[in-house]
């Protein structure tokens, strides 16, 4: 069967009546990789290259919408490990026994809790700049203070936070290069240059527009839900898991990442010293590489070695 670079919207209704969406990418043939997006959501066309990666790399890439993001409908009140159910039933509908799991940023916890509430379907996964489940994001030490309160205040009054950031839409969808002026100034220093070239302007612009087409509930939701707590413990999770972090992470700081990863039974860190919290894009085919083929890639450390580094970064 041919490779197919279109992206193929799809569309599931779950048992309890919400609709679940979805783009597939990539041969229908190909290895099953489905993806949890981040914060700020998964656009419904192409991301950077994905199309000829998924050729080369024969993967059947799919990229599903959580409650509230891409036209799924929002669900208040969930919790991180039902995300699990969702994607059984996705799973179920397309006939896909076993797949891999790919999560970056705040699709990480849904990464994981797919993970381990599917220990027996899913192969092996991998998260990029996952948030960690030592705190709730606002109260992650080490974070800038200016998005430390800005998540305060989010988590405290979520209707309030919603009311302002509707208002705020149609000014950022007249002028998206605010956007990007956010998401600069947040990023590491080694970062800044790149995330000014126009095609992560334009990739994190359509990612927000398309995340916010009906409103910032689902944002706001999805915030509330990860901050919540992820309903299980690291530790139980059964399936090798691949952890890709950057040292220079203001977001998630890298210690977070390594106590993450020292709490996984199996699991394999990469971590790079000059990398900040934006750097999957980039990076996709290197990252659906190592998780289909684990021999290959950059030098890794063991769920060990991550503790003794850990340790290394603990004041005496």
């Amino acid at each position: 069967m041919p490779a197919d670079h279109a992206n193929r919207p799809g569309a599931l209704r779950l048992s309890d009546g919400r609709l679940l969406t979805f783009v597939e990418t990539g041969p229908s043939d190909g290895v099953p990789v489905i993806y949890c997006h981040g914060a700020i959501g998964s656009p419904l066309r192409d991301s950077v290259d994905l199309g000829p990666i998924t050729e080369r790399l024969k993967v059947r890439h799919i990229a599903v919408n959580r409650p509230g993001f891409g036209g799924a409908d929002l669900a208040c009140g969930r919790t991180v490990t039902a995300f699990a159910d969702d994607l059984a039933a996705l799973a179920d509908a397309l006939q896909l026994d076993t797949f891999f799991l790919v999560g970056v940023s705040a699709g990480g916890p849904y990464t994981l809790a797919a993970a381990h509430g599917l220990r027996q379907r899913v192969i092996r996964a991998a998260v990029c700049s996952s948030l960690s489940p030592l705190c709730a994001p606002h109260r992650t030490p080490g974070m800038p203070l200016r998005i430390r309160l800005g998540l305060t205040a989010l988590a405290a009054v979520p209707q309030t936070a919603r009311r302002v950031g509707d208002a705020l839409l149609p000014i950022l969808h007249r002028h998206p290069g605010l956007l990007h002026r956010v998401i600069a100034a947040h990023a590491a220093p080694t970062e800044r240059a790149r995330l000014a070239e126009a095609d992560e302007r334009h990739a994190a612009g359509a990612s927000f527009l398309s995340a916010t087409a009906y409103g910032v509930g689902g944002m706001i939701e999805d915030y509330l839900t990860y901050s919540r707590g992820w309903g299980f413990r690291p530790e139980d999770v059964q399936p090798e898991i691949q952890v890709w972090h950057g040292g220079l992470d203001p977001l998630v700081p890298v210690e977070h990442a390594l106590q993450l990863a020292a709490s996984l039974p199996a699991c394999r860190v990469f971590v790079d010293p000059d990398e900040g919290h934006h750097f999957f894009r980039r990076r996709l085919e290197e990252i659906m590489t190592v998780l289909l083929k684990p021999d290959q890639g950059p030098d890794s450390l063991s769920a060990a070695g991550a503790r003794a580094l850990l340790a290394s970064k603990v004041p005496a």
